[in-house]
């Protein structure tokens, strides 16, 4: 029989989430799963456009030296350009990606405009929830495949090993036969 806690799934009962508005109805949330990571939201009119998951063990308060810094600020590029590719306004005007990602952060690290959310009170807590669970099992997954396809390699490799040994054992016998009777 085999049993699985399932706790290492559970994420808190809250999120933080700050937004800023981007361009005129368009606006990003960051929304903070303590020791999980981020979700990136995409809004128009407060309806979710997109919704990307993020996880890293960024802090708010300590982004600056951390590996994925430059894979979070790409995300929020991409949505950037999402937003800005269909408005036609001066490139002076666009918000850069990375002062977006430092205030963002900033809002969290301060707690200004922080609005917890739960389950009962944002149906974005409902996807992110559900969105962190299935990206943990996917996670999983390729864990598990990257360690089958690790044991099949060495499972062929074993196999090929022995092949050349007895190859090489049957070439010796013969050498030797061949050298003792001089032929």
């Amino acid at each position: 029989m085999l049993v699985r806690n399932l706790n290492f799934l559970s994420i808190p009962k809250e999120f933080a989430k700050v937004e800023v508005n981007i361009y005129e109805n368009q606006s990003i949330a960051l929304v903070y799963i303590e020791g999980k990571g981020y979700s990136l939201v995409l809004k128009e009119n407060e309806d979710i456009d997109s919704v990307f998951l993020l996880k890293t063990d960024i802090l708010p308060t300590n982004v600056n030296d951390h590996a994925d810094r430059q894979d979070f600020i790409n995300v929020i590029k991409m949505l950037l350009d999402r937003v800005y590719g269909v408005a036609d306004i001066k490139e002076y005007e666009k918000q850069h990606q990375e002062h977006v990602f430092l205030r963002l952060m900033d809002m969290l690290n301060e707690g200004t405009e922080v609005e917890m959310i739960s389950e009962e009170t944002s149906k974005t807590y409902t996807d992110i929830e559900k969105g962190f669970m299935k990206l943990e099992i996917d996670i999983m997954d390729n864990k598990i495949n990257a360690l089958n396809s690790s044991v099949s390699d060495v499972s062929t490799n074993l196999q090929s090993t022995v092949d050349d040994i007895e190859e090489n054992k049957w070439g010796n016998k013969i050498r030797k036969t061949i050298d003792q009777n001089n032929w």
